[in-house]
């Protein structure tokens, strides 16, 4: 009865390990995929495409607080993965990012350098969460890395070369421990802007698509470009 006993507590006990060890990675993917990006906040935008669903979380099965038609203009306050969390007419909820256009009209430029490259810094963060394209220039539809330095840099009245091997040449050459927001990470095949502490924006790759990247030197840095003057 005593051996009997033993092993039925044994097999409980091997019971609870396992399904410890197989519930954990579970919590934590669910965790990952729910942050939010550090981008831009409080500009405008518009919906586009198609109508669409303003809910009251990020699920297609939460409950809707406004149907949205094309041209509703909104304050697009966070990205977050799909979606985007909005606020229209004093109320505040989430809607599919791909039915979320942002504004490309970029702030005029005041004061000194660093000011201005901090203003297009925080201008190219709006677009954190939008797709990759290759070839690609559009900053809501999708654009390459040297597509997406481009753009940006065209909103704000500049005309930079179009691939990322000839915007190393564009502007003036600044040493990387001289970097200030703004200024572009020049890579072997690839270009992002800096945006500060550390940190750049760039459209990095069809899985990823246009990101902020905690190390500018993540890889090798090639050269470090000043367009604003």
């Amino acid at each position: 009865m005593i051996k009997i006993i033993k092993k039925i507590t044994m097999i409980t006990i091997m019971t609870a390990v396992i399904l410890t060890s197989t519930m954990t990675p579970v919590t934590s993917n669910i965790a990952a995929s729910s942050k939010t990006v550090l981008a831009a906040s409080g500009y405008s935008g518009k919906i586009y495409r198609h109508w669409c669903r303003m809910r009251k979380s990020k699920s297609k099965k939460a409950r809707t607080i406004k149907k949205l038609k094309i041209g509703t203009k909104v304050t697009v306050l966070s990205t977050s993965g799909k979606w985007r969390k909005i606020r229209v007419g004093g109320k505040t909820g989430y809607a599919l990012k791909k039915y979320v256009y942002i504004n490309t009209k970029a702030p005029k430029l005041k004061g000194s350098t660093y000011n201005k490259g901090k203003t297009i810094a925080s201008f190219a963060k709006r677009f954190v969460g939008n797709p990759y394209v290759w070839g690609g220039t559009n900053l809501n539809t999708g654009a390459d890395c040297s597509g997406f330095v481009k753009s940006v840099y065209k909103s704000f009245g500049y005309n930079l070369p179009r691939s990322s091997s000839s915007q190393r040449s564009a502007g003036r050459k600044v040493s990387y421990s001289k970097k200030q927001p703004g200024d572009l990470i020049c890579y072997n095949g690839h270009v992002a802007i800096y945006i500060g502490k550390g940190k750049i924006v760039h459209a990095s790759s069809r899985k990823t698509g246009i990101k902020i990247s905690p190390r500018a030197n993540y890889r090798k840095v090639l050269s470090v470009r000043r367009i604003v003057k």
